[in-house]
């Protein structure tokens, strides 16, 4: 009979910005021995967590084993489990900042100990917030001033940007800097991010095939106009596409000041920010459908989209369950 044990370690949050990522994790058994005080009946797991200075060592830990709770202070970064002989599959969770660890079927013979070494990586990534674009909507021709605070590194702007966008913006959408004209302003910039329970709680499945009209449905009721939506589908369709299953979720608005922060003089009557935040999954978890908000266009409107493709682990995603 296979058990799932799950396990939440408590400790202070660790920041590694210089540290290099890994995404490789381990557990592995480096001692099985008898132990005459368990019964026939009885077999015993010990965890030891390899702690550093990247990757602490749990303090305390709660756990779960066949639906019933526990919690155990560390021993020399130690705990022990006892149980019943046979195939058993853990799951052991440290931190939001750190990958999951799912084991294969780790089998135990009756009176056995057995000691399990387990190493925890880093789950923060760098991934590129790809392909934001700003489209300005005055109500007339309209001298802008635009100041972005990117929350990344190595960020990309076009057209050039020094400490700001200085343009007239026309209703039409035209933008224009001296002699050149523009559809749109773009910048592009990696950050360390952490894909959160949040923003896989809620959004959709969609088979590779089925992207377009997917996104055509909605970016219509988002609000999008079809020069919008053909920009937007023509940069992310074809690499959802390629996928046999992408699961997408969307931010709006204030939740996108995650990435960047803009400052827009005059102040426009309605901003409307959608960054898709997506990745391929093997199969379908449990998400709550996510509602779409619109686009108020009234008046001086500004729009931006962009989004970033996520590296996106089940083991993560089966918490939300």
């Amino acid at each position: 009979m296979k058990k799932l044990i799950l396990l939440l370690f408590l400790t202070p949050l660790f920041t590694h910005a210089e540290e290099e990522l890994k995404r490789i994790v381990q557990i592995y058994r480096s001692d099985t021995k008898i132990d005459k005080t368990l019964t026939a009946d009885e077999s015993k797991y010990t965890f030891k967590f390899n702690g550093s200075n990247q990757h602490p060592i749990p303090v305390s830990v709660q756990y779960s084993i066949d639906g019933e709770n526990g919690k155990q202070q560390l021993k020399n970064g130690k705990i022990i489990i006892k149980t019943t002989p046979g195939k058993h599959i853990f799951q052991f969770f440290y931190s939001a900042n750190y990958y999951e660890v799912y084991s294969d079927s780790l089998e135990i013979k009756p009176k056995h100990h057995d000691t399990y070494q387990v190493r925890l990586d880093y789950s923060m990534q760098i991934e590129v917030t790809e392909k934001p674009v700003i489209y300005l909507y005055p109500e007339k021709p309209t001298d802008v001033h635009i100041e972005m605070d990117i929350h990344g590194e190595d960020a990309f702007y076009y057209p050039a940007y020094t400490d700001s966008w200085n343009l007239t913006a026309a209703p039409n959408g035209d933008l224009t800097f001296g002699d050149d004209v523009y559809n749109y302003l773009f910048w592009e910039a990696t950050n360390r991010t952490i894909l959160s329970p949040k923003q896989t709680a809620s959004g959709f499945f969609i088979d590779g095939e089925n992207v377009v009209s997917f996104l055509e449905e909605k970016l219509t009721l988002a609000g999008l106009n079809s020069k919008e939506q053909a920009d937007f589908i023509t940069y992310w369709g074809p690499r959802l596409a390629q996928n046999q299953l992408n699961f997408i979720h969307f931010e709006f608005n204030e939740s996108c000041n995650e990435y960047a922060d803009i400052n827009i003089t005059p102040k426009p009557d309605n901003i409307y920010r959608i960054y898709m935040i997506w990745g391929a999954v093997t199969e379908e978890f449990r998400v709550n459908e996510q509602e779409i908000e619109q686009f108020d266009r009234d008046g001086f409107s500004v729009l931006e989209w962009g989004g970033k493709e996520s590296h996106i682990r089940q083991s993560f995603i089966n918490r939300n369950q």
